[in-house]
């Protein structure tokens, strides 16, 4: 019950501080990089959204979903970040050590990682069973696929997918939300 309050507390404070906040747009290298990855995030998202993981309706498009909380989670974080480090040389210094210091843990975890940890990490988080035999044949020449998996699933797919395929971008479905 106490979960369930809080919840419902974050997401109305989150909804509103996601109206409140104007729509930044980034001006120097740390912002545009954040921009960058907040765009490949919201892609995915979209992606999620037309498979119907959110209400449990396909084909649907970002205006029309309503569980909308972790969308304004990922907005009012990318708005407030943006605002902050584009007005403020301070801010965006930490968002650039940000930026590099994940880039450096993850290739730090990405050369710590073993199949024992991998499949640990698979089996004690995601909603299947992972066959050992068969993935330690693929973690020995894909060990950065394994991290991938480790870290968000199956997430990371849809992000490298190319959705134009010689279409334009507003052609496409997806592209509409």
């Amino acid at each position: 019950m106490k979960l369930h309050v809080r919840k419902k507390l974050l997401n109305l404070a989150v909804r509103f501080l996601n109206r409140l906040l104007p729509d930044p747009r980034p001006t120097y290298p740390q912002t545009q990089l954040l921009e960058q990855v907040y765009q490949k995030l919201f892609q995915t998202y979209r992606i999620e959204a037309y498979c119907g993981r959110f209400d449990d309706v396909p084909r649907q498009t970002l205006e029309h979903l309503r569980d909308r909380h972790f969308l304004n989670i990922l907005e009012l974080s990318r708005k407030a970040l943006i605002y902050l480090a584009d007005t403020d040389r301070y801010y965006r210094q930490w968002l650039g050590l940000f930026l590099l210091l994940t880039h450096d843990v993850l290739n730090e975890y990405a050369e710590c990682l073993t199949f024992e940890e991998a499949c640990r990490q698979i089996n004690g988080q995601w909603d299947y069973g992972l066959d050992e035999r068969i993935f330690e044949h693929f973690f020995a020449g894909h060990r950065r696929e394994a991290q991938e998996i480790v870290l968000c699933n199956y997430l990371h797919n849809l992000v490298t997918i190319n959705l134009n395929r010689g279409e334009k971008r507003n052609e496409h479905p997806l592209s509409r939300s």
